[in-house]
């Protein structure tokens, strides 16, 4: 679940600005923490991907919780200082 890892960032990063991208769920289930302050609902289309990724402006700092390769695309498309992305190669045994 990705609500520790966000805790973990708001607590490593001075009062971060958050802005979730995702499922609909995902976004409902996370949307109401004090330091989101904007979100995206994700359709499965990748040229709706791709036309999201060019109106979210610039980011410090883009996590991804996911390894698929929908994820990896915007990964690409997101304007961002760092980029990050959870590596199943690299974690086999851990859940994403």
């Amino acid at each position: 679940m990705a609500t520790p890892a966000i805790e973990n960032l708001v607590r490593y990063y001075n009062e971060p600005e958050i802005t979730l991208i995702g499922s609909f769920i995902a976004i409902e289930a996370l949307n109401k923490h004090p330091n989101v302050i904007q979100t995206h609902v994700l359709e499965k289309k990748y040229k709706s991907l791709y036309k999201i990724s060019n109106r979210l402006g610039e980011f410090d700092v883009y996590f991804s919780f996911r390894s698929s390769f929908r994820a990896k695309f915007l990964k690409f498309f997101v304007s961002a200082t760092n980029k990050y992305q959870f590596d199943k190669g690299k974690y086999p045994n851990r859940h994403q």
